[in-house]
């Protein structure tokens, strides 16, 4: 990408790393720009910002810059464009936010916009601070993930008995299952969370391993389509949280 310009953008953090005692490299999911890293100056005393650089934080982000191809970008001004009012002090709702940033993170390549994304995540993130049930919060998100992008498989083409391959999408006979393979059952839930019907009122009953392995499939789907699989840490935490 060459030198940047953009007068203001909407922005989600996603990660954040120590630069020294007074600055962070942040990445961050740019509506305009994809998954970008950012240096971000901490001020001190009364004007350090440290609290707003949290995983999931909502930004208005104005004079977003950079000269040339290479190094990090900066800007002029960033301000809160929603305040969380559950998100940041509820385990369970912070864990979610956690989690989808990490995945957005290494799932996406850098500096390749993907404007759906950054428009699905946020309302997600809103929603996540104000909805009563937050268990499926991050598995509706990733259904209608790989349906905004296209990647849904073709349900037309599936019969009760077809499991699912997740490395090519393509629908298979019999029940093999491992990371890269969904048997009937978990294909069939698969798909249900890929709908524009899928309610967090009403989701289907699976026990914890299935659970576990639909959630961990559809990362793996995602990144066997994008980017290759990583794996993502803060899962476990998100898994510990919900099972006390």
């Amino acid at each position: 990408m060459s030198s940047v310009r953009i007068d203001l953008d909407r922005a989600i953090v996603l990660g954040i790393t120590p630069h020294g005692d007074n600055s962070r490299i942040v990445k961050v999911l740019s509506r305009s720009l994809g998954v970008v890293a950012l240096w971000v100056p901490l001020g001190s005393g009364k004007k350090r910002q440290l609290g707003m650089w949290h995983p999931g934080a909502l930004l208005e982000i104005s004079g977003l810059q950079r000269k040339g191809s290479e190094g990090l970008l900066r800007f002029k001004e960033a301000r809160r464009a929603y305040l969380y009012e559950q998100l940041v002090t509820d385990v369970k709702r912070s864990s979610v936010a956690f989690f989808l940033s990490e995945v957005v993170m290494k799932t996406f390549p850098e500096e390749s916009a993907h404007p759906e994304l950054l428009d699905l995540l946020w309302e997600t993130l809103q929603n996540l601070d104000t909805v009563a049930q937050t268990g499926w919060v991050h598995v509706r998100f990733l259904g209608q993930l790989i349906s905004h992008l296209g990647l849904a498989p073709s349900d037309h083409l599936r019969n009760e008995r077809d499991g699912l391959d997740l490395q090519t999408g393509e629908w298979q006979q019999g029940v093999f299952e491992d990371e890269d393979h969904f048997g009937p059952k978990l294909a069939r839930v698969f798909v249900f969370w890929t709908l524009d019907s899928s309610s967090l009122e009403d989701p289907l009953v699976l026990n914890s391993e299935e659970r576990r392995k639909l959630v961990l499939g559809q990362v793996r789907y995602l990144q066997h389509h994008l980017s290759g699989p990583r794996t993502i840490k803060s899962y476990e935490v998100l898994e510990s949280v919900f099972s006390s």
